[in-house]
């Protein structure tokens, strides 16, 4: 589905969105010679989730996403994962930690900041990284546009409010690297031009 996978090394390590294909990630593990603690999803859309079982079957790993979309997950919800709209099924697995706006995830030396930022799914986030100033963005805004609102749980009004939030943060806070759930690695000003296009 051309979805990105991100890996995050630290103290602790996090794979965020793992995608569909467990094994383009679990290669890695071999490759640097790493664990993984944590598995994070920006949102429950299949082709961002739909590795989770195989790379949560390979070790002791912490299941995070944000607590409005963790039911779906959690009771393989077909209607908002949309697996077979892509060929797949759907996943279920607990989500052992249930994320909210302002939390911090603690790799270590790394530390994630959680922005809550609904409109593509009603538990859709964000993860900032404020030395390195990267925004990890899910499917909310990429470097070329925004994420779907029209799909079940979607909103534009709910998606509108989160730009506006989330160009306000980039320019308070910086954004350097714009690491998207699709496409290439863009910027805090693509994230002031959605913002702008979109409304």
């Amino acid at each position: 589905m051309e979805s990105n996978a991100y890996l995050v090394i630290s103290d602790r390590v996090c794979v965020i969105d793992p995608g569909i294909n467990p094994q383009r990630v679990l290669n890695h593990i071999s490759d640097y010679h790493i664990g993984i603690d944590l598995l994070i999803n920006t949102h429950h859309h299949y082709d961002h989730v739909g590795a989770n079982s195989g790379v949560l079957k390979s070790g002791k790993i912490e299941s995070c996403c944000h607590i409005l979309d963790a039911k779906a997950l959690e009771t393989g919800d077909d209607r908002y994962q949309l697996a077979s709209n892509l060929g797949g099924s759907p996943v279920k697995h607990k989500v052992s930690r249930k994320l909210n706006d302002c939390d911090i995830i603690d790799l270590g030396k790394i530390r994630l900041e959680v922005l809550h930022t609904p409109g593509h799914t009603p538990g859709s986030i964000c993860l900032y990284e404020p030395e390195s100033k990267a925004l990890f963005s899910g499917d909310t805004v990429f470097a070329d546009g925004i994420g779907r609102v029209d799909f079940p749980g979607g909103s534009a009004e709910e998606m509108g409010e989160s730009l506006r939030r989330l160009a306000d943060f980039a320019s308070k806070r910086g954004v350097k690297k714009l690491c998207s759930g699709h496409g290439g690695i863009g910027s805090g000003d693509d994230i002031v031009g959605a913002c702008e296009s979109f409304f």
